[in-house]
This record gives structure tokens, sequence and C-alpha cells, in this order.
């Protein structure tokens, strides 16, 4: 049964499809979304997990910080946490 439970998991994170959107591709889309006249966006984090990143990033200028998911196929952005001091 282990060997079963092993080789499914090979199995199905050895068939997951690829992005379409590279990492330096969802850093660029974030940076340009967030970059205002208040100052400029840097990423903090990023990670890739089931088809999309979640980007971790701030605009120290207006005092910004979020952490949005990018779609790895079509680059849409979503927001999941914000604060603003």
């Amino acid at each position: 049964m282990k060997r079963l439970s092993l080789r499914l998991l090979i199995l199905f994170f050895g068939c997951m499809p690829q992005p379409q959107i590279t990492e330096s591709e969802a850093i660029a889309i974030i940076e340009q979304l967030h970059t205002n006249s208040f100052g400029t966006a840097e990423v903090i984090s990023i990670d890739y997990r089931f088809g999309r990143y979640a980007v971790e990033w701030e605009n120290e200028g207006n005092c910004e910080w979020d952490i949005n998911h990018v779609d790895g196929d079509d680059g849409s952005v979503e927001m999941k946490q914000a604060s603003i001091c």
C-alpha cells in the first residue's frame, strides 16, 4: 500500500503542467501594476504552487504591502491580502 501511495504522488507531481508565465514575468507584472507616483513596488518573495504564483510585495512610498496571486497561464492577478499603514 505504501508503494502505491508513493507511485501515485510521483505520478501526480510529475504530470503537473509547467506555467506559461515565468517567475520573472510574474514579478514584472506585479511591479508594473503597483508602482505609482508615491513609489516603486518591490517584490519580497515569490512562490509557485497549484498553477499560480503567490507574490508578496511592498511599496514603501505609500506604506502599502500585499500578497497577489498571478495565474501561471494567463498572467491575471488576484489580490489575496493587503495592508496600507
